[in-house]
């Protein structure tokens, strides 16, 4: 059986534009997130930052060129149309949206190698070409430090040399005939910064027992804040320039609260009814970079044939060749300062207050909580995380 290895990095419209289509993806799309989101809290305890979106666009990319029941195995999992031609028009109207502007980066790129000598069907190709914007290019996975190496430098180049060393050259071996990459990078700045001249050294309250000193900012300011008596938690909504995306911390009230709060990540990931409130935020500075190797997940949701000498793929190349993909690892990367976030994913297959404002509160964010960074306009949070200890 030969093999394919996923590797994932991680506009003008309005929402009235927005497709029916691409509404019903965004809507499925948290479903995603909420299961990634719980198996991996399930695996580790730490720290850790996850773009499902990679995934769900390089699983995209794989869909097409697969048939039977592969191609709804995925289409299930993602909440995709049944339709081929359906799931290309999603991703058609999704890709607007993962385009920066002049206030802040966003790129979004998708790569396949190919095994030299063999050939991607004709099909296949103009649909990763024409829906996935992906490069196509040959290489010799013989020589696999040297493609490892061209594999690695084309991640950096894409997410800014926050994500690197995506592929070892171990990984390649006699059957690997196709290596398909997603790779998403943001840089944005806060649209109400925090005052560096009062960022300080502070406790950050890891359990009731144990505090740990950590680089903290400071924002007093007018902000989108939300108390949720239901989730005993409150939100923060952090914009970023350009108005198209923003950041949501979500706190949980009590110091311990992190895990009931994470019970219930589907009412989590919906930002609430926010209203403008004077704000005296404490945030830690943080930076987080997280490895996880999918298919365990992706077999959670269903995903079975994909991985195994049963998948179904022959839409992907010319030849007639039995295909299975045996990797789907994604190495992501966050950092949030006082100036703003940076944040990158990889995936392939082998993220004294005074105002005329009455309303007014104190963000205390000395303990641990999740946080997402949101596009608004399609309403898809593209990358999620959690931050337990400095």
């Amino acid at each position: 059986m030969k093999s394919i290895l996923l590797l994932l990095g991680l506009l003008s419209f309005t929402i009235a534009e927005e497709s029916q289509l691409l509404k019903q993806f965004s809507e499925g799309y948290d479903n995603f997130t909420t299961h990634i989101y719980k198996e991996l809290i399930r695996s580790t305890s730490k720290n850790f930052i996850v773009c499902p979106l990679s995934v769900d666009v390089l699983l995209a990319l794989i869909s097409s060129g697969a048939e039977g029941e592969t191609s709804k195995q995925i289409t299930n999992a993602l909440n995709l149309p049944e339709k081929h031609e359906d799931v290309h028009k999603t991703f058609s109207d999704l890709s607007p949206y993962l385009q920066g502007n002049d206030k802040y980066d966003l790129t979004a790129a998708n790569k396949i190698y190919i095994k030299e000598g063999f050939n991607i069907s004709d099909k296949y190709l103009n649909i990763s070409k024409d829906i996935f914007n992906a490069e196509i290019q040959s290489v010799n996975f013989t020589n696999n430090v040297e493609t490892a190496n061209e594999i690695n430098k084309w991640v950096e180049n894409k997410t800014h040399n926050k994500i690197t060393n995506i592929v070892n050259p171990s990984i390649f071996d006699v059957n690997t005939i196709n290596v398909l990459i997603n790779a998403i990078y943001f840089h944005g700045k806060w649209v109400k910064e925090f005052d560096e001249m009062f960022s300080a050294r502070s406790s950050f309250h890891v359990n009731r027992n144990s505090s740990v000193e950590t680089d903290t900012m400071l924002l007093v300011n007018e902000c989108e804040y939300y108390e949720s008596i239901e989730l005993e938690a409150k939100f923060l909504k952090l914009d970023y320039q350009g108005g198209d995306v923003s950041m949501h911390i979500v706190l949980p009230n009590d110091i311990e609260g992190l895990a009931a709060l994470e019970e219930k990540m589907t009412d989590v990931l919906i930002p609430p009814p926010y209203e403008m409130y004077s704000v005296y935020a404490t945030v830690p500075k943080f930076k987080i970079e997280t490895e996880i190797k999918f298919i365990p997940i992706l077999q959670s949701l269903g995903i079975k044939d994909l991985f195994e000498d049963t998948a179904d793929l022959r839409g992907i190349l010319a030849e007639q060749e039995n295909l299975s993909v045996s990797e789907v690892i994604q190495k992501a990367f966050i950092e949030v300062d006082e100036k703003g976030t940076t944040a990158a994913a990889t995936t392939f297959a082998l993220i004294d207050i005074r105002s005329g404002n009455s309303n007014s509160a104190f963000f205390n964010a000395d303990h641990p909580f999740l946080f997402y960074l949101r596009l608004n306009k399609v309403g898809i949070n593209f990358f999620v995380g959690r931050y337990i200890s400095p």
